[in-house]
């Protein structure tokens, strides 16, 4: 694939991520503080279930075009060609997981909507099952892989000059942002911007030759 295009197709993957995350959570409207009551819960679901569901299904395909850019991004890791390749891979896996927890968090939430606006209806106990389950794996177990990711990420970076540095020390602060629970959960609303500007950096590294000098 021609360089340009490629630089188009990554640039492209990060701004459906973030158009489909962003759309998604705007979507869903305000949504009930961690902990809150069953009762107020429940009014969350049953005010608007359909609308819930249908933010949780585009949260859900913004992780399509999230894999592309993750692919992409160990792929110009590997190629900056690093003392160790286990940086590359170490990204790949935090994405990875954060991926599938994203999911697993967003589908759970979706189920929660989708059984409000069935005929049976939502007990409220069962509410808050729903709500805090998606909310844990997507708030709190999911920013663990973006930690990962951010990890991986920087370290690569700051060993290679392929890529400017204050992305990594970026990249590291983040990171460290993702080991402090009350703070993690701004990790999975802070993503897609971290992703378009990654996006961006990846689109106009250097070239593979000039990639190959490390920083002793």
């Amino acid at each position: 694939m021609p360089l340009s295009t490629s630089r188009h197709a990554l640039l492209a993957a990060a701004g459906g991520f973030a158009a489909l995350a962003v759309a998604g959570n705007a979507l869903q409207g305000t949504t009930p503080a961690p902990h809150a009551e069953p009762g107020e819960v429940l009014r969350f679901y049953a005010a608007a279930p359909d609308r819930i569901a249908v933010a949780m299904m585009l949260s859900l395909l913004a992780l399509v075009p999230l894999a592309v850019f993750l692919a992409a991004l160990v792929r110009a890791l590997e190629d900056a060609r690093t003392a160790d390749p286990w940086p590359a891979r170490m990204a790949g896996l935090g994405g990875a997981v954060a991926t599938g927890l994203l999911a697993g968090g967003f589908a759970l939430v979706s189920a929660g909507a989708l059984r409000a606006g069935s005929p049976a209806g939502l007990a409220p106990e069962s509410a808050v099952v729903f709500y805090d389950g998606g909310l844990a794996l997507s708030g709190l177990a999911a920013p663990v892989g973006m930690t990962v990711l951010l990890a991986g990420t920087a370290a690569c970076v700051l060993r290679t000059t392929a890529f400017p540095r204050w992305f990594g020390w970026a990249s590291a602060g983040l990171a460290a942002v993702g080991l402090v629970t009350p703070l993690s959960f701004l990790l999975a609303l802070v993503l897609p911007l971290w992703v378009l500007v990654a996006a961006v950096v990846l689109s106009r590294r250097s070239v593979p030759e000039e990639a190959t000098r490390f920083v002793r």
